[in-house]
């Protein structure tokens, strides 16, 4: 039991670091750059792994995983828990920005009854454009 502690430990905090990422707010585009990297690092992690599957396995063993294909496993299921964490978070911002541009639209045409004066927003004046 105590023999699978520390990739339990490290799975459950790869799962922790992935919930986190998806409810924390965004303030900037270094998200993206941290995408990057971390896509770089699994390929390089898949490269190694192919190359030298001796060391793959002995890395394995060192985390308490029985077979380096299962490590590997454990690395492509934490990956694509985070693929789809960032993809849900792009398509939320994504209708966000949908909706407040049909918004936009849908205020820009309305169509007032005859005879009313629209008020104007930008408080220039007589909507008409003539100052009177």
């Amino acid at each position: 039991m105590t023999h699978y502690l520390l990739i339990r430990v490290l799975l459950l905090g790869g799962l922790v670091v992935i919930a986190w990422w998806l409810v924390r707010p965004v303030r900037s585009q270094s998200h993206l750059a941290v995408r990057r990297l971390s896509m770089m690092a699994l390929v390089v992690f898949a490269m190694v792994a192919v190359a030298l599957p001796g060391a793959l396995n002995r890395a394995a063993s060192a985390l308490g995983v029985e077979r380096g294909v299962n490590l590997l496993v454990y690395a492509l299921v934490l990956a694509l828990l985070a693929q789809a964490a960032t993809a849900y978070r792009r398509e939320a911002a994504a209708e966000r920005r949908i909706t407040d541009l049909a918004r936009a639209v849908a205020l820009s045409h309305v169509s007032h009854p005859e005879g009313s004066i629209p008020a104007d927003p930008a408080g220039r004046g007589d909507p008409a454009g003539s100052d009177r």
